[in-house]
């Protein structure tokens, strides 16, 4: 896209001046660049640190379903499962980091276990319940950590496109066209100052 640069020295002023506030974009946009790879690199570990955890109880939980499935057998644990109270639920709230629209905590409620020893189930059927609680706690820990590196990666993608522009083709079209501008004014005043000189010399 073309520039619509003022003539003559109003024009340089202009330039000089777009390209103060484009220099200072691109530094505040490198500083929240390199801000939001900090909190990504925070995230991942987290992230990484959370899935290990999840896999570990989800093992675990799989382990004990199958064992309680030997020992009550699958029409029990269905039955066992019918006794549950409520379903659990998660509330979410949400913070802004840098324009990432990142989730900040996750309240997860797991209503209490029905005595299942009481109903007729095995020891094992206790431990498969119990696991799986602790298999959904992870499971949420793991999908916070998750959508939280998600959205810092999108909102770090769009300040690199936004810094690139800048720096690759906004700065250098402006710096192009002030050197060009520079020229034409700096040749004007030499012309300017040979017909100054004729004049006075005709006089």
């Amino acid at each position: 896209m073309a520039l619509r640069i003022p003539p003559g020295r109003a024009g340089r002023t202009w330039l000089l001046e777009r390209l103060e506030i484009a220099r200072r974009g691109a530094d505040l946009l490198d500083r929240k660049r390199r801000a939001l790879m900090r909190a990504r690199a925070q995230l991942r570990a987290e992230a990484d640190d959370a899935l290990h955890e999840w896999r570990e109880a989800m093992s675990e939980a799989q382990l004990w379903i199958g064992r309680a499935t030997v020992v009550d057998g699958a029409g029990r644990l269905e039955l066992l499962a019918g006794h549950a109270r409520q379903p659990a639920s998660l509330e979410v709230s949400w913070s802004n980091l840098m324009g990432a629209h990142l989730p900040a905590t996750a309240q997860l409620e797991i209503p209490a276990l029905p005595s299942l020893s009481a109903l007729g189930a095995s020891s094992a059927a206790v431990s498969a319940a119990r696991a799986c609680c602790r298999a959904t706690r992870a499971a949420v820990r793991y999908a916070v950590a998750e959508r939280g590196l998600a959205e810092i990666s999108a909102e770090l993608a769009r300040a690199n496109r936004r810094l690139r522009a800048l720096e690759k083709r906004w700065i250098p079209q402006h710096e192009a066209a002030l050197a060009q501008l520079e020229l034409a004014l700096d040749e004007s005043q030499r012309e300017q100052a040979v017909r100054v000189r004729w004049a006075t010399r005709a006089v």
